[in-house]
C-alpha cells in the first residue's frame, strides 16, 4: 500500500508537506499541492480512513440503517441513497437491523465509530437507550418510521391519507368488507396506516370488523399467512389492502397459490409500486406509489450538506411529509356478490 512517506520520498519533500498538500492546507503553495495530489493519484495512494478516524476527522461516509434488504421497498431506498452519494463523491455504508434493537445498536455503534458524516435510520420500535445516546452525537435523520425517543428530523409518507385514499377507492366500487394487513401497533407507521383505513370506513358509517384486520410484523411471511386467514373466514372480505411493501409481497405470494376463481374473487391493493406490480396477474396490481427517490435525495442531500458545511442540524427537529398517489390497475374491480349482482 502506498503511504505518505512513499510520496514524500518520490518528490523529495517532507511527509508533513505531503499530508498538508493532500488536505488542501493554505500553508502549502498551489503549485506544490497540485504536484503532490497528481503524484498521489498516479501512485494509487488511498487515504487511511482508520488514521483519519483516530485523529477525530469526519469522513465522506453516509450510513443507512434499514430493517430488511430483501424488501424491494428498502432495496429501492438503498439504491437511491447510493446514487445521491455517488453524485456528491460520498460513500454509502449500508447496515441491516432485521428489526432487532440489539443488532440495531451494534450497527449504530459501528457507524458512529467510523465517524460517518451522517446517518439515516429506519428505526425499530424499541430503540435501546444506548442507540439513542450514540445517535445524538451524529447528524441523524429518521426515514419512513419515526421513534419519539430520537430528537431528529423525520422524512416520511403521509400514510394516513395514503390508506384513506386506497380504502375510499374500494368503497367507491361498493366494497364494504375490506381486509387490512398492517404493521404492528408498536410501529408508528403501522398506526398511521391503520388510522387511514379506519377513518375511511367510519366516514361512511361502516363499523370496523376486527376479524378483517391483521396486524403484525412487517414481514412477507406474516402477510402471506394473514392473507390466507382472510380468505378462510366464513364471511371473507371482497377486497384486501396490504399496508406495507413487504406485506404486499406476502399477500401476492399467498394469492399466487390460489385457484384462478379465488384470485378473481378478491380486489387487491398493494403499498409501494414496483415494476413487477405493473404486470402482476396480467392486468397489474393497484398500488400506492411513493416518491422514494425524492425522499432519498432530500434526506441524503441534507446530510451531505451538513457534512460539507461542517455544521450540526438545528436543535428543533423538523418533519418532512411526502404525499403518495394511487395507481389503478386491473386488480381492483367493482364488488359483486355470489349471484353476480351489486349490493
Amino acid at each position: 500500500m502506498i503511504t505518505v512517506k512513499d510520496i514524500a520520498n518520490k518528490l523529495g519533500v517532507s511527509p508533513s508537506t505531503v499530508t498538508r498538500a493532500l488536505a488542501n492546507s493554505s500553508r502549502i503553495s498551489l503549485k506544490t499541492k497540485k504536484l503532490v495530489q497528481r503524484t498521489a493519484a498516479e501512485m494509487g495512494y488511498v487515504p487511511n480512513a482508520a488514521a483519519k478516524t483516530m485523529r477525530g476527522e469526519e469522513n465522506s461516509l453516509i450510513g443507512l440503517l434499514i430493517p430488511d434488504i430483501e424488501n424491494n421497498f428498502y432495496a429501492q431506498i438503498a439504491k437511491a441513497f447510493s446514487e445521491v452519494c455517488n453524485s456528491h463523491d460520498f460513500q454509502l455504508t449500508l447496515a441491516v437491523s432485521d428489526d432487532n434493537p440489539n443488532i440495531e445498536e451494534r450497527h449504530i455503534r459501528q457507524l458512529v465509530a467510523a465517524r460517518c458524516a451522517g446517518i439515516a435510520i429506519v428505526p425499530t420500535a424499541t430503540l435501546t437507550q444506548q442507540s439513542v445516546s450514540l445517535l445524538a452525537s451524529r447528524n441523524t435523520a429518521q426515514l419512513i418510521r419515526r421513534n419519539s425517543a430520537l430528537n431528529t428530523d423525520w422524512y416520511g409518507i403521509n400514510d394516513t391519507d395514503a390508506l384513506r385514499s386506497a380504502t375510499n377507492c374500494l368503497l367507491d366500487l361498493n366494497h364494504r368488507r375490506i381486509g387490512l394487513i398492517c404493521g404492528e401497533p408498536a410501529l408508528d407507521s403501522g398506526n398511521d396506516r391503520y388510522q387511514g383505513y379506519a377513518s375511511a370506513l367510519q366516514a361512511r358509517n361502516i363499523p370496523l370488523d376486527p376479524t378483517l384486520i391483521m396486524r403484525g410484523p412487517p414481514r412477507t411471511r406474516f402477510a402471506q399467512a394473514a392473507t390466507n386467514r382472510l380468505r378462510a373466514l366464513s364471511h371473507p372480505p371482497s377486497a384486501i389492502v396490504a399496508a406495507g411493501a413487504g406485506l404486499s409481497e406476502g399477500m401476492l405470494n399467498a394469492v399466487a397459490t390460489w385457484s384462478k376463481d379465488d384470485q378473481h374473487a378478491f380486489s387487491l391493493i398493494g403499498y409501494s409500486d414496483s415494476s413487477a406490480f405493473s404486470w402482476w396477474g396480467g392486468s397489474g396490481l393497484t398500488a400506492i406509489a411513493l416518491p422514494i427517490h425524492q425522499i432519498a435525495a432530500d434526506l441524503c442531500g441534507k446530510l451531505i450538506q451538513l457534512a460539507r458545511d461542517k455544521t450540526s442540524r438545528l436543535a428543533e427537529s423538523e418533519d418532512y411529509l411526502y404525499d403518495s398517489h394511487l395507481i389503478l390497475r386491473g386488480s381492483v374491480r367493482p364488488y359483486k356478490d355470489i349471484s353476480g349482482s351489486l349490493p
